[in-house]
């Protein structure tokens, strides 16, 4: 045995045997008993009491009241839980998908004009995509947001990919 193991067994044994003088030879102690100065502890805790009372007697200022009335009024909802808004859903038939095969390949720009070149096509803002009829809203450097045509439809945006 190693000298860190013999040390180890030895703080066990001496942890038992300690535990076993604790558990069967120590004399259990005596619970000590309030004498006369008890009742200067009593009198004192009674004199706080009554101070606390008066205070909740004497009233509670404005916001003190407010903030006590509406605490105790029931909640609408748990305010842990979050609720999803509602949508209004309108059926206006199947949402038109953007084809995959739409590639933003290139931006050119000549004064205010700007153009996107899409599927080896010239668009500016506003046109119509060929394939799938989407209106392009805006043109950017890096990417081109379409939309399908109306009103309040979701956005798609058209990332530029670079072809080498």
């Amino acid at each position: 045995m190693s000298n860190r193991e013999k040390i180890i067994v030895a703080l066990m044994v001496l942890s038992v045997v300690y535990g076993v003088y604790i558990i069967f030879f120590e004399s259990p102690r005596q619970v000590k008993t309030i004498t006369a100065g008890g009742d200067r502890e009593l009198e004192a805790l009674n004199t706080f009491i009554t101070k606390v009372a008066d205070k909740a007697k004497s009233g509670a200022s404005k916001e003190q009241a407010y903030a006590l009335a509406k605490a105790q009024t029931a909640w609408k909802q748990d305010p842990l839980v979050q609720l999803e808004a509602k949508k209004d859903e309108v059926n206006t038939g199947p949402e038109p998908v953007l084809d995959t095969r739409v590639q933003y390949t290139g931006f050119l720009q000549m004064g205010d004009t700007t153009m996107a070149i899409i599927s080896g096509m010239e668009y500016e803002t506003g046109d119509r995509l060929e394939p799938g009829g989407f209106i392009i809203r805006r043109i950017l450097p890096n990417h081109v947001v379409v939309a399908p045509p109306g009103k309040n439809k979701k956005t798609m945006i058209l990332p530029m990919e670079e072809t080498e």
